[in-house]
This record gives C-alpha cells, sequence and structure tokens, in this order.
C-alpha cells in the first residue's frame, strides 16, 4: 500500500514539471534560421558560354532528331554547370534562370535550340536535369 502512495505523490510531483517542459516545445524551436538565400546569379562570360555551347551543337543536335538531341543538350548542359558552379547554384535555385539569360543574350540560339530538341523552353527541357 505503501508503494503505490509513494508512487501516486511521486507523480503529482512530476505533472507541474511536465507540463513546464511541455510548454517550452510550442512554435519557437529556439534555433537561428538566419538570412534568407540570396539568388545566385550566372555571369555574363558564362552565360556567353552557355550560348556559344548550344550554337555549336545544333548542326549535331539536328541530324540526331528531337529526342536523342534533348539527352545530349542534357549531357552539355551538365558539362556546363559543372565548369561553373555558380551557374549549377542558379539552376538549382531557379530553373527558368537559364530562359532568361538565353533570352537576354542570344535569343536566336535560344529559339533555335528550342526548335532542335522540341521543347517550348529551356526550364522544361531541363526538367530531368
Amino acid at each position: 500500500m505503501r508503494s503505490t502512495r509513494r508512487r501516486h505523490a511521486a507523480t503529482l510531483l512530476l505533472l507541474p514539471v511536465a507540463g513546464i517542459t511541455l510548454a517550452g516545445c510550442g512554435g519557437d524551436s529556439g534555433y537561428e534560421t538566419g538570412p534568407e538565400p540570396i539568388e545566385p546569379t550566372i555571369s555574363q562570360p558564362t552565360v556567353d558560354s552557355l550560348c556559344s555551347i548550344l550554337d555549336a551543337q545544333q548542326g549535331t543536335w539536328k541530324a540526331l532528331g528531337p529526342e536523342v538531341a534533348h539527352v545530349a543538350f542534357s549531357g552539355a548542359m551538365t558539362l556546363w554547370t559543372q565548369r561553373d558552379t555558380t551557374a549549377n547554384a542558379a539552376i538549382a535555385y531557379d530553373r527558368y534562370i537559364v530562359d532568361t539569360v538565353t533570352q537576354r543574350s542570344c535569343p536566336e540560339v535560344r529559339r533555335e535550340t528550342l526548335a532542335v530538341i522540341d521543347y517550348p523552353d529551356l526550364k522544361t527541357a531541363l526538367n530531368g536535369f
């Protein structure tokens, strides 16, 4: 009988402590989240390099047909981003950045590349990238 009373008394003593502990589990985790991420930008020389790569490959890609050309395009994009990690980060942050920079820097090359790989935009072509 005594052990039951002791357990009951111990439980009553621990309830306020448990309540205080659980109250601290609210919305604020207590961890600093830091500043919002900054969108990486692709430098103009890197964009020029991309435009040159796309322009140089179009003849080969036309001969291969749209399905294989798309695979070759993905390979070219992989190699391009491996050379410039900022470009890789920019694409990971926003895939539409490739459309934005090519529309600004080499719109004709972009248009011809899209015709060869048979995609509406480069963002969609990068889907599996």
